[in-house]
């Protein structure tokens, strides 16, 4: 079985959280760990570094609480159908500029990056958003979902 890691990335070297066995929910771990820890950023490995530097105890007590633990098997739940293989998710988002034919742009960032991901939502010129599962996207994938948002764009317009 491959292991994933949580791992603190604010601090030099990366310190160790929790270790489980999907991409996506260890993703689902760094992101509810960062809700409950603010100040703190968390990001993932795909490795288990066990016998690596640790974060302190009351981190790691909270990426094992049931709390944590039931809310991260609930969303595997939830998503269950659309990513049964429990890979990376991906938070794809759409600009509108208001003029000009390159009107629209698009960015793509992971579920557990909070900080860019509220910049993002608080943006004045978002125009919608999508989620994909997987590995990072290629630029070819983001232009075929900004060419299939303009389009939907166009035809509620």
């Amino acid at each position: 079985m491959t292991y994933f890691s949580v791992v603190q990335i604010d601090m030099h070297p990366a310190l160790y959280v929790a270790a489980t066995g999907s991409a996506r929910s260890a993703q689902i771990l760094a992101r509810l760990v960062a809700e409950r820890c603010p100040g703190n950023v968390f990001g993932i490995r795909d490795s288990a570094d066990f016998k690596g530097p640790k974060s302190n105890g009351f981190i790691r007590d909270c990426a094992r609480s049931f709390e944590v633990q039931t809310l991260a098997a609930q969303e595997l739940m939830a998503e269950a159908d659309d990513n049964p293989d429990q890979l990376l998710k991906w938070h794809v988002y759409f600009y509108d500029s208001g003029a000009g034919e390159s009107r629209f742009t698009v960015n793509a960032y992971l579920d557990h990056d909070r900080r860019v991901r509220a910049k993002c939502e608080a943006d004045p010129t978002l125009a919608g958003r999508d989620v994909i599962y997987g590995d990072a996207p290629t630029m070819e994938t983001l232009y075929l979902m900004l060419d299939a948002f303009a389009a939907r764009q166009e035809a509620i317009a």
